[in-house]
């Protein structure tokens, strides 16, 4: 039998469940209904209305009539945590987007419902589905390369005023009186920092414990209120240094994302098109990436079997708190507010985005060196990168 599927959210992300589900057989499973106050305003909407999906205001207005054997969540931050809650009681499954909120006091609310329930709550982090990244982390449980030692992970992405004024939240510290700390780290270029700590978790539904974050979060945009630069280092219990470096404010569409994972024996080098494991003397051990990498939306399928075998998906909630922890230890830093002092450009569209001069440059010299920026600000202004 398939399972029955709801959605929460068509907008935005959500649009990529809905093409889905209308492009492909999305095997095990068949999307019942869609739960959405403002379906009307998304793009696929007349299409829904033409396959006679049902939509509802809310998923409390779905499961007063019926049931769910799967609830994907792909709806605001702000609206995560009730939606999850409903569905938990309402005993069925759940695929949330990231992030899932930054209430640590909710998230654990969150899985203890799902303890109750016997239901499971994955989380969206695409990485921790892919099939490459899952057989990595095997070899690396398994002892292949040795015991860690560092890691680094660059992920550039321009973002200009058409992404931050798709919603009401985005580039802001709140939505509806709940954080939403909308960030690269957070959001957009989240995936490469949760798996840096997801590939060094001791086992493969775990990740590591973040003891402390250090480094820069710099705002450049002027019409945002959080950060859209960073320069950081995670730290882990076991005193792996994991860096990251990350800018919506870049004159590139994309650069990365690249990497290095340092162990004792060798190290996976990540340049854009997947992960190769080298020896100290820069011989191939493995390719990873000729692995197949799963489907599109490897999440959905992998959840959509998790509930027809019985089993819970590598990646829940309890694997992306550490994340959502370090998010917060981010953003205690403070930020450092150079949006004054920020050039205005336009992109192929048109559309405005800010950066400063170097920009690039001094965040990829930093990752080359494995190094923080902490003279941020004296560095970019005084052409020393």
């Amino acid at each position: 039998m398939d399972t029955d599927v709801l959605l929460c959210g068509m907008g935005g992300y959500g649009e990529n469940y809905v093409k889905e589900y209308l492009e492909r057989d999305v095997e095990g499973s068949r999307l019942v209904a869609i739960a959405d106050p403002f379906a009307e305003k998304s793009p696929l909407y007349r299409t829904v209305m033409e396959k006679r999906i049902p939509l509802y205001p809310s998923p409390e207005a779905f499961f007063l009539q019926h049931k769910a054997g799967l609830t994907i969540v792909s709806s605001p931050i702000h609206t995560h945590y009730p939606y999850i809650m409903t569905a938990l009681r309402h005993g069925s499954n759940v695929l949330t987007e990231k992030p899932v909120c930054f209430n640590l006091d909710q998230i654990r609310e969150m899985m203890a419902e799902s303890e109750r329930q016997g239901k499971f709550v994955a989380v969206g982090y695409q990485l921790c589905y892919s099939h490459d990244v899952l057989a990595m982390k095997k070899d690396i449980l398994s002892g292949m390369y040795g015991a860690p030692k560092r890691m680094k992970t660059l992920r550039l992405m321009r973002r200009d005023a058409v992404y931050y004024h798709r919603n009401a939240w985005a580039g802001k510290f709140y939505a509806h009186g709940e954080k939403v700390l909308d960030s690269p780290l957070c959001n957009a270029c989240a995936h490469q920092a949760q798996n840096e700590l997801f590939l060094l978790g001791t086992k493969m539904d775990e990740t590591a414990v973040v003891q402390k974050v250090e480094g820069v979060v710099v705002k450049v945009r002027p019409d945002i209120e959080n950060y859209d630069t960073a320069a950081l280092c995670m730290t882990t219990t076991d005193g792996i240094p994991c860096y990251y470096y990350t800018s919506h404010a870049v004159d590139e569409q994309k650069v990365g994302p690249v990497g290095v994972f340092e162990f004792e024996k060798g190290a996976i080098v990540e340049a854009g098109h997947g992960f190769v494991a080298r020896g100290l003397d820069g011989s191939v051990w493995k390719d990873y990436t000729t692995m197949d990498k799963g489907e599109r939306m490897e999440k959905l399928y992998e959840a959509i079997r998790c509930v027809k075998e019985g089993r819970t998906p590598v990646c829940t909630l309890k694997t992306g708190m550490e994340h959502t922890r370090a998010v917060l230890m981010a953003q205690d830093i403070g930020i450092t507010d150079l949006s004054g002092r920020a050039v205005e450009k336009k992109d192929e569209k048109g559309s405005s985005y800010y950066t400063l001069p170097g920009l690039t440059a001094l965040l990829e010299k930093s990752y080359d060196s494995w190094s923080l920026p902490m003279d941020f600000e004296k560095r970019i202004f005084s052409g020393k990168r």
